[in-house]
């Protein structure tokens, strides 16, 4: 167990620090694409008509998910929005300057209840629940903030695709393992199932992409650490470079894909 919690704490550590690193990037490639978002706007709308009056966005980054929140629902809601990383939480707070009701937090996202006590019309995660080893406590407790009829929403990155739905990395890399994250996809519904008072629906979304819109999401810094954890960052992007030539010489059409989990509680 002390075993667990030593690797936890240390892929934790290495999150914030990755993201630390990305923040800039990260808003340069979402300056670019609009995923995040795309994904944010996407779970507004599968919730639609519901209007939440209170939001907890967690692992909010830069804070693109708190603004579309902000922005998509009909009146905005309060929003409290927490991260672990810092150097986000500083692009988040300049993004959202000057819009009322929006509270930032910097913290863990698998302790949410030392940070909030009261309850939530709507949770959030917006790609970020695969990246919290003990994803369960997270979810545990966001649970228990949400009010009767409230919902938890999420996006879950997939990974890459063939035409026909089949893990591209898998086809043209046998030999090479990837998962960004460190959370199966079975796994957190399986978690989600497990709560009794939750009726859970699930959507798949995917979309054709460019050799160049996969090089500059891999070239984030926390992707790339996905693919070569033990490699320094500027050793990376070559080879990211090598690898995205590699993917989509041996896959086309490449298609990236999420899942959105919408759970709403009875």
């Amino acid at each position: 167990m002390d075993k667990e919690k030593d690797i936890n704490k240390r892929f934790k550590m290495a999150v914030e620090r990755n993201f630390d690193q990305s923040a800039g990037i990260y808003d340069t490639f979402e300056e670019k694409y609009h995923l995040f978002e795309t994904l944010t706007k996407k779970l507004c709308e599968l919730n639609a008509p519901f209007a939440p009056k209170r939001v907890l966005d967690v692992g909010c980054g830069t804070g693109i998910s708190t603004l579309c929140i902000h922005k998509s629902l009909k009146k905005p809601p309060i929003i409290y929005a927490i991260d672990i990383s810092e150097a986000m939480l500083i692009k988040a707070r300049e993004r959202l300057t000057g819009k009322k009701g929006i509270y930032f937090v910097r913290g863990d996202a698998e302790k949410l209840s030392i940070y909030f006590h009261e309850a939530f019309d709507a949770v959030f995660y917006t790609a970020s629940i695969f990246l919290l080893p003990n994803f369960r406590e997270s979810i545990d407790q966001a649970c228990k903030l949400i009010l009767p009829g409230g919902v938890l929403a999420i996006s879950f990155y997939a990974g890459l695709f063939n035409a026909r739905g089949r893990d591209a990395f898998a086809l043209a890399f046998p030999d090479l393992k990837y998962q960004y994250g460190t959370v199966n996809y079975e796994d957190l519904m399986k978690c989600l199932a497990a709560k009794k008072r939750f009726r859970t629906a699930q959507f798949d979304y995917r979309f054709e992409i460019s050799k160049e819109y996969l090089f500059d999401f891999l070239s984030i810094p926390a992707q790339s650490a996905g693919v070569y954890p033990k490699v320094p960052y500027i050793e990376r992007i070559p080879m990211i470079r090598d690898l995205c030539d590699k993917l989509t010489g041996k896959v086309r059409p490449l298609f990236m894909g999420w899942k959105f989990v919408v759970s709403r509680k009875a």
